[in-house]
């Protein structure tokens, strides 16, 4: 797909629900009765052989739905805090479900991270944005939002995909202390 968000993990809350479902991840199956129809548990199973799956939410606030429907699988994601990407990875799937958010994150008062995102087994680190990387991304992200056309299309010119820009541009090319999740 053509599309990068980027997603904040600044806030307390926010990091700590980081921490429990990306960085360590969940069990499939904990979360299998409390999915419907709207995605393939099948799939999920295919897409987690090892039973463990990455999970990201959004909670359902200004702009964030409209930009979680225009996600597709195969967009990228990245995880901002503090100046840095802490976290690549891709969307696999994505549900709209208030008892999935409850069961992986619990209630909160200010709403509910429903807008979930299934995702593939992160890289996660710290790479900083310097001033060449602002060609690709923004200095500063706070919520959710969606990279700009203009900057994903200088990715793909001078990376010529989001998954080279990665691998070489976030892995290599700057500075960085980045690592697969398994």
């Amino acid at each position: 797909m053509d599309n990068v968000f980027m997603f904040s993990i600044d806030d307390g809350t926010v990091r700590a629900n980081f921490g429990v479902t990306v960085e360590k991840g969940v069990e499939l199956e904990t979360l299998t009765p409390l999915i419907r129809e709207e995605i393939s548990v099948e799939d999920l199973r295919r897409f987690y052989p090892d039973g463990k799956c990455c999970v990201w939410g959004v909670q359902d606030q200004g702009d964030s739905l409209s930009l979680w429907k225009a996600m597709a699988q195969g967009d990228l994601l990245l995880g901002y805090r503090h100046c840095s990407i802490q976290c690549a990875s891709y969307v696999l799937m994505k549900i709209n479900s208030p008892s999935l958010s409850d069961r992986l994150w619990g209630k909160n008062a200010e709403g509910a991270f429903r807008l979930i995102c299934f995702m593939d087994h992160p890289h996660l680190g710290e790479v900083s944005i310097v001033p060449q990387m602002l060609r690709y991304l923004e200095p500063d992200c706070r919520g959710f939002a969606r990279l700009s056309p203009e900057k994903c299309r200088n990715i793909l010119s001078d990376y010529g995909s989001f998954e080279v820009f990665v691998r070489l541009g976030l892995l290599y090319d700057f500075p960085f202390s980045f690592r697969h999740s398994e």
